[in-house]
């Protein structure tokens, strides 16, 4: 059997994610309306690449983006980029031929301009220092290529259940883009998802932050336990989704949602 991963960090190198959070949030990601409705967003907007590109996912946790990665790019060359090494033996089970890294988000072992396209979903929700992996994006793309990055929004939303997943913020509207800006990045798209499912996520956010922000240690684990142990697919927010899709490719965008999804490319040098 192959090594499922390269390691390019220390040992004592702190994380600010854990295998167990890993493992609790895992299953629940993969078949959930929304999870697959990012995915499927951001599959959508990384653009025309060349024969058989070479993209990364940075973040790639247990790899359900690379596995859908894999199968609309069959001929493509996939990176998968995470700190967690419980998340990236679960990657190599699910996408065996793509080469997986354990490194800093901020300090990638790669080449600069080497890659034609990166992705990634929530990945700058726990790192700090956001710009620094933002401007470490920018450097391993060669000119023009995209960057598709989700992140969820909405500071005023942030509770209980983000905190105990190691969430530094929610992003406020326009903050990614901002951000990506500042290091030289290009922004080609600026929206939300989930935005009919908003309401609702809001209310439940705000009854969250009112009743439950006190709890701590086991008391806040057991309760995050719970709402993932309710979490499940339904028709009814996988209807919301597609109806989503099909607004957005009708010109439609909602100033709200429960994540935000920018597009970001890194520009081509003067002729």
């Amino acid at each position: 059997m192959s090594r499922p991963f390269v390691s390019h960090v220390a040992p004592e190198f702190a994380v600010n994610w854990s295998e167990d959070l890993e493992e609790l949030h895992e299953e629940s990601s993969r078949t959930h309306f929304i999870d697959v409705w990012t995915r499927r967003a951001i599959l959508a907007r990384v653009g025309r690449l060349p024969d058989a590109p070479t993209v990364i996912d940075v973040g790639c946790s247990t790899g359900y983006l690379l596995e859908d990665l894999r199968r609309a790019m069959p001929n493509a060359s996939l990176i998968g980029v995470d700190l967690v090494a419980g998340g990236l033996r679960k990657a190599h089970e699910n996408v065996p031929d793509a080469e997986l890294l354990q490194a800093d988000a901020c300090a990638l072992p790669l080449q600069d301009a080497s890659l034609v396209a990166a992705v990634s979903a929530t990945l700058l929700v726990p790192v700090p220092a956001a710009g620094r992996a933002l401007a470490e994006i920018l450097r391993i793309r060669r000119p023009g290529a995209r960057a598709v990055i989700v992140v969820p929004v909405g500071p005023g939303n942030y509770d209980y259940y983000d905190r105990f997943l190691g969430h530094e913020r929610r992003y406020a509207r326009g903050e990614l883009a901002r951000k990506g800006q500042a290091v030289g990045l290009e922004v080609l798209e600026d929206i939300h998802l989930g935005a009919p499912l908003y309401p609702a996520f809001w209310a439940v956010k705000q009854r969250n932050r009112r009743l439950y922000e006190h709890l701590e240690g086991a008391a806040l684990e057991a309760k995050v336990r719970e709402d993932i142990a309710r979490t499940s697919d339904s028709v009814l927010g996988r209807f919301a989704c597609r109806l989503e899709e099909l607004l957005l490719a009708r010109g439609v965008r909602l100033p709200f949602g429960i994540r935000g999804l920018t597009v970001l490319s890194r520009p081509r040098e003067p002729s």
